[in-house]
């Protein structure tokens, strides 16, 4: 007779073994899944920031100028409007500009207010083009801030150059008329300020126009710590690496404001939450001059992207900018003409300072 031969089970030893090995592989590919869901992120925020460099150039065809960083932009606005409030048309938000401008109580979130056209004000909740988030806006990469709840939010923001002082409009006592990048403050009687593409001289090719900075959150940001009231006059503003990046935490930077407004409010214009500067290099430290949201400072870009941020140039084309770019020196002030103190990325955000930028930054 055949003897049958009996089935034998898994041993327990057996068994760990192949969890171990199962989890040893899923070790092995979870980082490169990671890496290719970021490499996807990373694409997506790309091809936002071209939208908005596209956005810029129909704006120009039609107004012959740029927006403004703040003020009127489109004809219309307050002083403190952003320059996404004039472009919405040209980023498919065409209706919600439509309410902006026609006003009344459907501008209203709960239908008390009659506002008349653009005469609101950015931080005002009651309206609705102010709690509206607009995904166009929004890089994949950063999470959902929860600073300033019930504001739309924005990661892209308007370059003001190499210059840490003047951001602001005619009513902040400077004029905006020292800045070095591609825009201005705005006036509150037109755009009397606005740039325009010929203004450009570096070329709109080494010119940077927008930039990424991380969504301000309430329990503090990993990159791009802020410290602000550091006691620099504000036409005197020196961009001094060792208040900048070595003595910024004995500032207060887990509990300032510099760190709460970045990108909490698209509609506002001032450059504390729709601004970037080109000083001291990506993920580095902003610095603001005071407590108050309009003060001038240090805005640089900031991502989660490893290694750097991302850029549109005035041109429309985007460029991924190394954390490790060239800034020069940073101990220099900062300048009101002629080349940039700050290396290549000071040449980036200067529109006529002459600068001779490598096609390689």
């Amino acid at each position: 007779m055949r003897q049958v031969s009996k089935r034998r089970a898994f041993t327990l030893i057996e068994l760990l073994v192949v969890i171990a090995i199962i989890a040893i592989l899923v070790a092995l590919l979870l980082p490169a899944v990671q890496q290719a869901r970021e490499a996807a992120r990373r694409t997506e925020c790309k091809n936002k920031l071209k939208q908005l460099g596209i956005a810029l150039h129909n704006y120009h065809d039609v107004y012959r100028c740029l927006p403004m960083a703040s003020g009127r932009n489109g004809g219309q606005g307050g002083r403190r409007q952003s320059g996404f409030i004039g472009m919405l048309p040209f980023i498919d938000q065409g209706p919600l500009f439509e309410l902006i401008k026609t006003g009344g109580v459907n501008a209203s979130v709960n239908g008390n207010t009659a506002y008349h056209g653009f005469s609101w004000v950015p931080w005002d909740t009651n309206h609705k083009a102010v709690r509206t988030n607009l995904p166009a806006l929004r890089c994949p990469s950063d999470s959902t801030s929860t600073e300033q709840r019930n504001r739309g939010k924005t990661n892209y923001m308007f370059s003001r150059g190499d210059t840490s002082w003047d951001h602001n409009p005619p009513w902040n006592g400077n004029g905006g008329r020292g800045i070095r990048g591609v825009f201005l403050g705005g006036h509150n009687n037109g755009n009397s300020y606005a740039r325009a593409l010929r203004d450009i001289i570096d070329g709109t090719s080494n010119t940077v126009a927008m930039g990424e900075r991380i969504v301000a959150k309430r329990n503090g940001n990993t990159v791009g710590l802020g410290a602000n009231a550091v006691g620099i006059p504000q036409r005197e503003y020196r961009v001094d690496a060792s208040v900048v990046l070595g003595t910024v935490n004995q500032l207060g930077v887990y509990t300032t404001n510099t760190r709460r407004w970045a990108g909490t409010r698209w509609t506002d214009g001032c450059p504390s939450f729709t601004g970037m500067t080109t000083i001291v290099g990506p993920n580095k430290p902003s610095v603001s001059q005071g407590n108050w949201d309009c003060h001038d400072g240090i805005f640089d870009p900031t991502s989660h992207h490893v290694g750097g941020a991302q850029v549109v140039l005035a041109d429309g084309a985007v460029r991924f900018i190394s954390d490790s770019i060239d800034t020069g020196n940073l101990a220099s002030h900062s300048p009101s003409r002629g080349p940039s103190p700050f290396g290549v990325w000071g040449a980036l955000g200067s529109i006529d300072g002459g600068d001779t930028v490598p096609s390689d930054f």
